[in-house]
């Protein structure tokens, strides 16, 4: 599946030696985006695996994922640090407000569960994904808990914590692999990269032109109409930035009925998609596999302004319904 599709910590690419990331041109700044996506837009287990993706690289062997199975669950853990007896819970949810609502609930439910499990425990961890801090009725259920376990050290932990103590103790290689989205370079996509995609659909698609209606400059609210996922919303955010070389692609052109022959074939090939039932996030991807010859790195990341291109040009996928 192309990383357009994944929802998951950070994507995946396809199989491909050649889109590797290169980390001897990157600096560990350059991956601060991927770290303010994940962080505010994971949520439940994709957050939970974040979580633990980042403290396997950060503790190694000290650090240990207990996998839910069987009446144990998982043990009320999200990861343990062996060698400081340290026991991580992570709360996620989908809203600030569902946070606040139920935060001081999720606490009181899982402490004593976590005791239960883990009797040598020194430290719990209540890590979560609300950078406003915990509400009132959070933060009381946690002094309540130090008053009555005084020997136990509780503490929470959130955006800081997780950028100082994990992401940024990251090696830069060990963020590549965290987030493999970072190979798809959309700002190094020139025309040498974009000419050779679109010309070969010229040159299939011409002799068996059609025409389709097309519709008008969509505005944000398009994303959303097309339920695709954030992760989804993050590939398209970042292709936008060199849509223009598309743009360019197409302005030059001295047939101007090898524009329509791409318009058509891209709408062609949403619709086939459509009525084949594949999920949004999977007619996102596929449009760009339709799109790539191969599978380089330059390609993949040419193929996703492609596609981010006959998306905002309202090409592929539904307009919002004029009230």
């Amino acid at each position: 599946m192309d990383a357009f599709t994944n929802s998951t910590v950070a994507g995946s690419l396809p199989s491909n030696n050649s889109v590797a990331p290169r980390v001897e041109n990157e600096k560990k700044s350059d991956f601060d985006l991927f770290f303010d996506f994940n962080f505010k837009d994971l949520n439940k287990t994709d957050f939970e695996k974040w979580f633990a993706a980042m403290a396997e690289c950060v503790f190694g062997v000290d650090f240990e994922l207990v996998k839910a199975g069987g009446k144990k669950g998982d043990k009320k853990s999200d990861g343990r640090r062996i060698s400081t007896e340290t026991v991580y819970q992570c709360y996620a949810p989908e809203s600030p407000d569902k946070f606040a609502n139920y935060a001081a609930t999720k606490i009181s439910d899982s402490f004593p569960a976590v005791l239960g499990f883990w009797p040598q425990m020194k430290e719990w961890v209540f890590i979560h994904n609300n950078e406003d801090g915990l509400p009132t009725s959070a933060s009381d259920k946690l002094e309540e808990l130090r008053k009555l376990y005084p020997s136990l050290t509780i503490s929470t932990g959130s955006r800081r914590f997780l950028k100082d103590q994990l992401h940024d103790r990251l090696s830069l290689q060990q963020m590549a692999d965290l987030y493999p989205k970072a190979a798809i370079d959309v700002e190094g996509v020139q025309m040498e990269h974009v000419r050779p995609l679109l010309k070969r659909i010229i040159s299939e698609r011409g002799k068996h032109f059609g025409s389709l209606e097309f519709g008008e400059i969509p505005d944000e609210a398009k994303v959303e109409f097309n339920h695709l996922s954030e992760a989804s919303k993050f590939d398209i955010k970042r292709a936008r930035t060199n849509v223009d070389v598309v743009s360019r692609f197409l302005d030059g052109q001295n047939n101007p009925s090898n524009v329509s022959v791409i318009q058509t074939a891209m709408r062609e090939k949403y619709l086939q998609l459509v009525g084949l039932g594949y999920e949004p996030d999977e007619i996102l991807g596929k449009l760009c596999e339709y799109v790539r010859i191969g599978a380089t790195s330059a390609e993949v990341a040419a193929s996703h302004i492609i596609v981010t291109y006959f998306f905002d040009s309202c090409d592929v996928f539904e307009n919002v319904p004029v009230s």
